[in-house]
């Protein structure tokens, strides 16, 4: 047997610890590719019916919630307020919260699988997918991100429908609260699982969307491999979304130097000899302004949807074995049978 010792020259620390090409994820957010439907995304996503913070100010969860939204993209929070008024409260009492909700999810499904597609590419293939190419990429995809998304919806809302069918039969005469109090375990239980499938459905419904982008998975299969995912490394899922939201919000701080130190920059030159007296050319100018304010929000949802993305080819490697380098699995695996 050979016993002489082996030199190590080079140490792969991305092979030995896969979790930090999560810090790629700083580097694609800034990429004009994934800027631009990130833009879009705000954009459209600022035509959504106005919608209050969160809820119930005695609710027990709520202040947790708070925290953790306060470090979260706008359309990605605006789910996460949807759901959690959902859970709470039910949609009579919400429905403008509830159409704020629906309407992230919507743009989010358009655009957050462009971001992937982008994401994925030069990720896994180090190839370039423009933002027009993942845009039609993205709407060719739509009728997977729907059924995903409306899958996530109705698992989310079967064991509420039970708590909901409770609630009118306790309405319904002295035999009805009788009922309900004789099987308010059952109904506690069943209000722990919409809680349990809440906190599974929602990472589980943002790595399908990873999914689709990546591997161009059908909605059903998406959603599926995201919350087995997700079940099935609950910890390690934890952490690497804990890393996805603390470099967002590093992207964010960032661009946000970045912009105003050009401000500065450009106003201490530009500010004397522009005519301010000109309202039209004014109006011109704040709105520029106000688009490139934008932009620190744009860098931190771009961020967090590419960490997504490569979070789920990391948990793809994880589970099912895939290589980090391959991509349209699900394309390439039908095409096979």
């Amino acid at each position: 047997m050979n016993q002489d010792p082996v030199k190590v020259n080079r140490v792969e620390w991305f092979r030995l610890f896969p979790g930090l090409s999560l810090l790629q994820a700083a580097r694609l957010g800034f990429r004009v590719r994934v800027l631009v439907p990130a833009c879009l995304c705000l954009l459209v996503f600022a035509a959504r019916p106005d919608s209050s913070r969160l809820p119930v100010d005695g609710a027990p969860t709520a202040p947790l919630i708070r925290i953790a939204m306060q470090f979260l993209p706008e359309p990605v929070d605006a789910v996460v307020v949807g759901a959690t008024l959902f859970l709470l409260s039910g949609i009579h009492n919400n429905a403008t919260e509830i159409l704020s909700f629906i309407w992230s999810g919507f743009v989010l499904v358009t655009f957050g699988v462009a971001v992937s597609r982008s994401a994925a590419t030069e990720f896994c293939l180090h190839s370039r997918t423009g933002a027009f190419s993942a845009m039609h990429f993205s709407f060719r995809h739509f009728a997977a991100g729907l059924v995903s998304t409306l899958l996530t919806a109705g698992l989310i809302s079967v064991p509420l429908l039970v708590i909901s069918v409770a609630g009118w039969a306790a309405e319904f005469a002295t035999a009805g609260s009788w009922l309900v109090a004789i099987c308010w375990p059952l109904i506690f239980l069943f209000g722990l699982l919409s809680v349990v499938v809440t906190v599974v459905c929602i990472p589980g419904w943002m790595l399908s969307l990873a999914a689709i982008g990546t591997d161009q998975c059908s909605g059903a299969d998406a959603l599926s491999r995201g919350i087995n995912y997700v079940l099935s490394h609950k910890l390690l899922t934890a952490v690497y979304l804990l890393v996805v939201v603390v470099l967002s919000n590093a992207a964010t701080m960032l661009a946000q130097w970045l912009i105003d130190v050009s401000m500065l920059v450009v106003c201490g030159r530009v500010s004397e000899s522009f005519d301010h007296n000109n309202e039209f050319l004014s109006g011109i100018l704040s709105g520029w302004m106000s688009g490139v304010q934008q932009l620190p929000q744009a860098a931190q949802l771009g961020v967090f949807l590419s960490g997504i993305t490569i979070m789920y080819v990391l948990l793809r490697e994880t589970e099912d074995g895939v290589h980090l380098r391959e991509i349209d699995g699900a394309v390439a695996r039908t095409s096979t049978d």
